[in-house]
């Protein structure tokens, strides 16, 4: 198999291109897909080792694009290149998933007596969740959002169109649903 994988290093790397919003679905062809998990592909794209390696950039709050949307995402050989008229996008899959961590730290705020570190709590129910730069990161997107190059990370808004409650997106580590009141 050859190597194909952005390493992490690229992930917030500047940008040639654009990237706008994600789709309200995730491709046929993501990776956080569970149809996908396991499925062969030249570069390792669905693979566990390769979902937990981009899940520990997007944990931190990077970002990611729709990989077939991609053109500066590195192509396997004997696969397609990107057409030059499609529009480079957000990845919706892991967007879903950062959804969920946001959904929980939310439920978790309401559930925890008050004066309790919410982040601590957080971190001891989800060690595989999101890191609190990612937090931090992601909030910053949601609520200090502006258009993609006025200096702010290289995608734009935080897309609240995937729908976090899709069951056919997932990574093991990170069970859902996830019931907060289970953890107390």
């Amino acid at each position: 198999m050859t190597d194909n994988l952005i390493d992490l290093a690229d992930l917030n790397r500047p940008r040639r291109s654009r990237v706008e919003p994600a789709c309200s679905t995730p491709c046929a062809a993501c990776p956080w897909r569970k149809v996908n998990h396991g499925r062969r592909h030249p570069g390792g794209w669905y693979t566990q080792r390769n979902r937990d390696r981009l899940w520990a950039g997007m944990r931190r709050g990077h970002q990611m694009s729709c990989h077939p949307t991609d053109p500066e995402n590195p192509i396997p050989e004997g696969q397609r290149e990107v057409p030059a008229d499609v529009v480079t996008r957000e990845c919706a899959g892991v967007l879903v998933l950062i959804q969920r961590e946001l959904d929980i730290i939310d439920r978790l705020a309401r559930m925890l007596p008050d004066g309790q570190d919410l982040a601590r709590g957080y971190r001891l129910r989800r060690p595989r969740g999101l890191t609190l730069e990612g937090i931090s990161e992601n909030i910053h997107r949601v609520m200090f959002s502006r258009a993609v190059g006025e200096g702010l990370p290289r995608f734009g808004v935080l897309q609240m169109t995937p729908q976090v409650l899709d069951s056919e997106v997932g990574h093991d580590p990170l069970p859902w649903p996830f019931d907060v009141r289970l953890a107390f």
